[in-house]
């Protein structure tokens, strides 16, 4: 069961980004424990028993919840995109970081423990994931793999190989959406990819298009 600390309910994502990143003073560096640190210090945050560490960034008042998912490395590229919004967002936005190499049954159990609105997945690209087709040469069901948390749990990750398709209105260029994505439809909950290049800009116009974004005054 995930494990979440209290914090001040009032406190935004705004007091996380205004901190300095530790790229910021030394490029290259790895600072997904001192981001970590750095989110547990303003806002709730837990792990789950996969590892996974969640952050949840609230917004302004209103809105919806919507799940952020990327690799443990990618949580300073999030952070950035999240900082260069402007005015911010609506709701609140439950950043996951993924501490397993891109399995989808640590995504499943942050679907499950969040229960988001809508999911969006960090891929490599520019754009917008809407979409995924399995290559022709991959079989249809794949054989499970064994796998351990770094937490230690042993668990069963069967390679998820089934296509999907959403829709979205939004002026963006469009990539491939990752093969995740389905547990998110599956359950009636919108997930799509969104590129590690331009993130703030695709942010920005997925928030618009939900209208989750916040105008300036």
């Amino acid at each position: 069961m995930l494990e979440a600390d209290p914090r001040d309910p009032a406190a935004t994502e705004t007091d996380v980004v205004k901190e300095p990143l530790p790229s910021d003073e030394s490029p290259g560096t790895d600072g997904s424990a001192w981001l970590e640190e750095v989110l547990a210090r303003h806002v709730r945050t837990g792990c789950d028993e996969f590892g996974s560490f969640y952050a949840w960034l609230e917004g302004h008042y209103g809105g919806e919840t919507v799940l952020l998912w990327a690799p443990r490395s990618g949580g300073e590229a999030v952070i950035r995109a999240l900082r260069d919004l402007g005015c911010g967002y609506k709701g609140r936005i439950v950043l996951g970081l993924d501490a397993s190499p891109g399995h989808g049954t640590p995504f499943l159990r942050a679907l499950e423990w969040v229960r988001p609105r809508r999911a969006l997945v960090l891929t490599e690209g520019e754009g917008v994931g809407v979409s995924f087709t399995p290559q022709a040469a991959e079989a249809p069901d794949a054989e499970a793999l064994e796998a351990v948390a770094p937490t230690g749990l042993a668990y069963r990750e069967t390679p998820v190989l089934r296509a999907w398709e959403g829709e979205l209105e939004a002026d963006l260029p469009q990539i491939p959406g990752p093969a995740v994505g389905v547990y998110g439809w599956e359950r009636g909950i919108p997930t799509y990819g969104v590129g590690l290049v331009g993130l703030e800009k695709t942010l920005q116009a997925l928030l618009r298009a939900w209208r989750l974004n916040v105008e300036e005054a």
